[in-house]
């Protein structure tokens, strides 16, 4: 405190408090702005959604054609009353390719898929056998719109009728 007269050193010290004090305001700040822009954890960040139309192969992949616009729902599955309302749901005109198909062919086409006949015994296949080529189905899955054609990851088939019209 030599040669400072003691306002001096009172205002030194404020100064130096406050440019502390906003330091601190300011990373807070920034701390709680990330945390504002964080994902609500709850919810998925690639929404699940529901689409009816005609399960179409083209080569060895395989599309949901005529589809309806997907619709964001709460539940991978359908549940009865959408089934009901899939069945009476006028075809659209979307084109997803399906991903994730092979638990929903037959047996024996889950079985020449890749190398799944290396790991899986025919007496253990789990396929619903609902994706068949030509059927109006109603599909729920991961819409993944980062890529075109738009795809569905599929996480429920439901075969509606044999013929798609």
């Amino acid at each position: 405190m030599a040669g400072f007269a003691p306002w001096e050193y009172t205002a030194r010290m404020t100064t130096k408090f406050l440019a502390a004090v906003t330091a601190v305001a300011i990373m807070c700040g920034s701390l709680l702005d990330v945390a504002a822009q964080e994902p609500d954890p709850t919810k998925p960040t690639v929404p699940v959604v529901k689409a009816v139309g005609c399960a179409e192969m083209d080569g060895e992949l395989w599309f949901l054609t005529r589809a309806t616009d997907p619709e964001e729902t709460e539940t991978p599955f359908a549940t009865f009353v959408e089934v009901e309302e899939a069945r009476d749901a006028s075809l659209g005109s979307n084109r997803f390719q399906l991903v994730g198909v092979t638990d929903f062919l037959d047996a024996e086409a889950l079985l020449s898929s890749h190398q799944r006949a290396e790991f899986t015994a025919p007496e253990s296949v789990n396929a619903t056998g609902q994706l068949s080529d030509g059927n109006k189905i109603a599909v729920k899955g991961l819409y993944i719109t980062s890529v075109e054609p738009h795809r569905l990851n599929l996480t429920s088939v439901l075969s509606l009728a044999d013929t798609c019209r």
